[in-house]
C-alpha cells in the first residue's frame, strides 16, 4: 500500500507544471496563473500582487518552492533557473493621444490653431489596466503665451482606483500652410499641379520670401532642383523661358487692317509677356516684340528700331 501511495503522489507530481510565464489581468497573480495541472478548487487562490500594468516581474525557484509548499502544492523545483515571467496586461495610451488631448485643452483655453504640440518625452507611454477606460483628460492647465510653453496635469482612470495624473510640460507652435513640392523636381522643370500641395509647417521655421499660394508655383520654371517638403521661396521659381537667345522665332505683326509674319532671331531669352529684342532676318534690323507663346512674338511697332 505504501509503495501504491508513494506512486500516485508522485504521478500528481508529475502532471504539475511550472509555466515558464503568464499573463494577468487582475492586480493578483494566483496559483493556477503559476502552476498548471493543479486541483481547480486552488487555482484561483491569490498568491502575490501582480506587476504594474505593462510592466513584468520575476518570480524565481525559491518563491516558488516556498508557495508550493505553504499551499501544498506536490511540486518542487528542478534546478535553480526554474521561474516564470508574470507580465500584466495593459491597455496602452500613446503620447498621439496625449498631445491630442492638450491640443484640445489649449484651444479651450484660447489658443488659436493650427499649430502643433511638442511634448517632452517622445516615446512616453501610459498603461492602463484592461478594465479601466482608456480616456485622457487634462485636469491642469498652465500657458506662457509669451514663450508658448505650458504645463499639463494629464489624469487617467477618473472615478477609479487607478486613477493617476502625470505632470508633462511641452510647447506649442504655431503653424503655416504653404505649399511644398511631393518630389524632387530638377533645374529647368515645369511645375505640374500634381507635384505640389499645402503642407502645414512650423510658422518660425518658413523663411520670409515663401510662396504663400499655391497658384504662384504651378506652371513656374524651377532655377535650381527642388527638394520636397520644403518651404517654396520665389526667387527659385520663374516664368518659363519659351525663347531661347539663338533661337529662330515667328514674328507676327497684327493690326485691324492686316497681319503680317516675318521669320527672326532672338538676341534674349524671354517668357511669355516679356519684352525682348529679335533680329528680323528679312531685313536685319533688331526690334523689339512680346512673346507670347514658344518661339512666338508679336512685333510692337511703336517700340520698333
Amino acid at each position: 500500500m505504501q509503495a501504491q501511495s508513494s506512486a500516485i503522489q508522485q504521478d500528481m507530481t508529475s502532471n504539475i507544471l511550472l509555466r515558464p510565464d503568464a499573463i494577468v489581468e487582475g492586480q493578483y497573480v494566483t496559483l493556477g496563473d503559476i502552476f498548471s495541472g493543479i486541483d481547480p478548487q486552488i487555482s484561483d487562490l491569490a498568491v502575490a500582487h501582480a506587476p504594474q500594468p505593462g510592466r513584468q516581474t520575476v518570480l524565481d525557484y525559491r518563491w516558488l518552492y516556498g508557495i508550493a509548499q505553504r499551499h501544498n502544492v506536490p511540486w518542487r523545483p528542478r534546478t535553480t533557473a526554474d521561474q516564470i515571467v508574470i507580465t500584466r496586461a495593459s491597455q496602452t495610451i500613446s503620447i498621439d493621444e496625449i498631445s491630442d488631448a492638450v491640443k484640445d485643452a489649449l484651444v479651450q483655453h484660447g489658443i488659436k490653431p493650427p499649430f502643433a504640440v511638442d511634448l517632452s518625452g517622445e516615446t512616453f507611454q501610459i498603461h492602463l489596466p484592461v478594465d479601466v477606460p482608456a480616456i485622457v483628460e487634462i485636469t491642469g492647465l498652465d500657458v506662457n503665451q509669451r514663450t508658448n510653453r505650458f504645463i499639463a496635469n494629464v489624469t487617467t482612470g477618473s472615478q477609479t482606483a487607478q486613477r493617476r495624473t502625470y505632470r508633462m510640460s511641452g510647447r506649442y507652435y504655431p503653424l503655416a500652410q504653404v505649399p511644398v513640392i511631393i518630389e524632387p523636381i530638377r533645374r529647368g522643370a515645369i511645375v505640374r499641379p500634381d507635384q505640389v500641395e499645402y503642407r502645414d509647417m512650423r510658422a518660425e521655421r518658413v523663411p520670409a520670401g515663401t510662396i504663400r499660394n499655391i497658384d504662384d508655383v504651378i506652371g513656374k520654371e524651377a532655377l535650381r532642383p527642388i527638394k520636397s517638403d520644403e518651404p517654396l521661396l520665389f526667387r527659385d521659381f520663374s516664368n518659363p523661358i519659351l525663347v531661347r537667345r539663338g533661337a529662330l522665332v515667328v514674328i507676327r505683326l497684327v493690326t485691324a487692317n492686316m497681319s503680317l509674319t516675318a521669320r527672326g532671331k532672338a538676341l534674349e531669352d524671354g517668357s511669355k509677356g516679356s519684352v525682348i529684342r529679335v533680329m528680323n532676318l528679312a531685313s536685319n534690323k533688331t526690334i523689339q516684340v512680346e512673346v507670347v507663346a514658344e518661339n512666338e512674338v508679336r512685333a510692337l511697332p511703336a517700340m520698333s528700331q
